[in-house]
């Protein structure tokens, strides 16, 4: 296991559950529970992870519903603090978050864009260490997965020589093995005594005319057991080294093509990118960017990007994201935006609200991102205010704005699409 953020929370003195190592195990063991919950589900970690970054958070539902998963591990907690124990709280869903990214990369993808929208702008104070911990472990897990689905098309495809199995021997018979048959076929005895004969030759060779049809009847069988099982052997050895050699071929082209496939989807990618920014043409609104104001670009020029990407995507793509909205505002691209402005806009008009993939962000958490938070207004039929922690009166350019809400799209895209994870096997009662 890597770095423990509970063991950075204890080091830095910022959480103290006194000298018993009992409870240290206590809390390990509902990191591990919350952990399996979070990879198994990941979108029922982004409330109360959104909740943890933040030391301001308070008394939030999402951290309090901690301590009932805690109270099963540590039935007495309460008595070793008073009031509720939001710091404990908030480094138990840390650690499990962390540990979580190590079985469900789309949560990691999550944490990387999410993170890079709301930390910034969160006063984090003596945790900036460990956030930076937990943020640099998600970006390496998402560089990883970006190398898969984003191959760099200057470079070959680049896999390693394939192994050739190696091909097994044939066993050395022993040479006893036919020993009695052969005997027997010769003559009606042999010198040694430890050895029985069956149907043995009732002549010896000075009788050649008798003995040369016995000889014969008795051999012939021997020959071809010997040829059949030599035969055998071989064929059960090359088959297996046959096999073998078929699965590595078979393997490293199935590698080929899978990279083949990502390269081939990227390029695609790229001209489909290519052409949206050419043409500034919104799907969602069914009209050009430029006739939308400055508010309702940014919502639509993400929302429009998000289906152009796959899960992860280079930096560059969030400069072109920027350029864009700056190309199809003009002069409202130099103005600055409030969250609150950002928010109101008109669904009737936008056509957001019509939109199915918004409507299913609609959400009761605590905590809440952008895009939740307008999927919520449009529900309610009023304006809802986001509830991320960060300033409200918090002022971006339209462009940054854009690029805040492709990385919320992204990250809800991704939660929602998780990977398959392995389950434990369970213990025989």
């Amino acid at each position: 296991m890597g770095t423990s953020l509970l063991q950075e929370f204890l080091s830095s003195r910022l959480l103290d559950i006194g000298a018993e190592d009992s409870r240290l195990e206590k809390l390990e063991n509902t990191c591990g529970e919350l952990a399996k919950t979070y990879a198994i589900n990941p979108q029922s970690a982004l409330a109360p992870l959104l909740a943890a970054w933040d030391p301001s958070a308070g008394e939030d539902p999402s951290l309090l519903q901690i301590g009932s998963v805690l109270q099963g591990h540590w039935p007495t907690y309460r008595g070793a603090f008073t009031g509720e124990p939001l710091t404990l709280y908030r480094a138990v869903v840390l650690e499990s978050v962390m540990r979580a990214m190590e079985l469900q990369g789309v949560l990691a993808v999550a944490v990387n864009l999410v993170a890079a929208n709301i930390l910034p702008h969160l006063k984090v104070g003596q945790e900036s260490r460990i956030l930076e911990i937990l943020v640099g472990r998600a970006d390496a897990i998402t560089a990883e997965r970006l190398k898969q689905v984003w191959p760099d098309q200057n470079s070959a495809t680049n896999l390693a020589p394939m192994a050739v199995p190696p091909m097994n021997s044939l066993k050395k018979i022993d040479e006893n093995a036919w020993f009695a048959q052969v005997a027997a076929a010769a003559g009606p005895s042999t010198n040694r005594n430890d050895v029985a004969l069956s149907n043995a030759n009732p002549h010896w060779p000075n009788q050649p005319q008798n003995w040369s049809y016995e000889f014969a009847e008795r051999m012939a069988p021997i020959l071809a057991d010997v040829h059949d099982r030599t035969a055998a052997s071989t064929l059960k050895i090359a088959g297996a080294a046959f096999k073998s050699l078929t699965d590595a071929v078979t393997a490293k082209l199935n590698e080929f093509l899978v990279a083949e496939q990502a390269r081939s989807n990227q390029r695609d990618a790229t001209s489909r990118l290519l052409w949206w920014r050419q043409s500034l043409y919104s799907e969602t609104a069914e009209k050009p960017y430029r006739k939308l104001p400055a508010a309702l670009v940014a919502w639509h020029m993400a929302l429009d990007m998000s289906d152009l990407l796959p899960e992860v995507y280079p930096p560059a793509v969030e400069s072109l994201l920027f350029e864009s909205v700056g190309a199809a505002t003009g002069a409202q691209g130099d103005t600055e935006l409030t969250l609150g402005e950002l928010l109101q806009v008109n669904g009737a008009t936008s056509q957001l609200a019509q939109l199915g993939w918004l409507t299913e962000q609609r959400t009761t958490a605590s905590r809440t991102l952008l895009v939740q938070a307008l999927a919520n207004s449009y529900a309610a039929g009023s304006q809802e205010a986001a509830k991320l922690g960060v300033d409200a009166e918090l002022k971006m350019l339209p462009g940054d704005w854009g690029i805040w809400l492709l990385r919320e799209i992204k990250a809800l895209e991704a939660l929602a699409t998780p990977d398959a994870v392995e389950q434990p096997a369970e213990a025989d009662a």
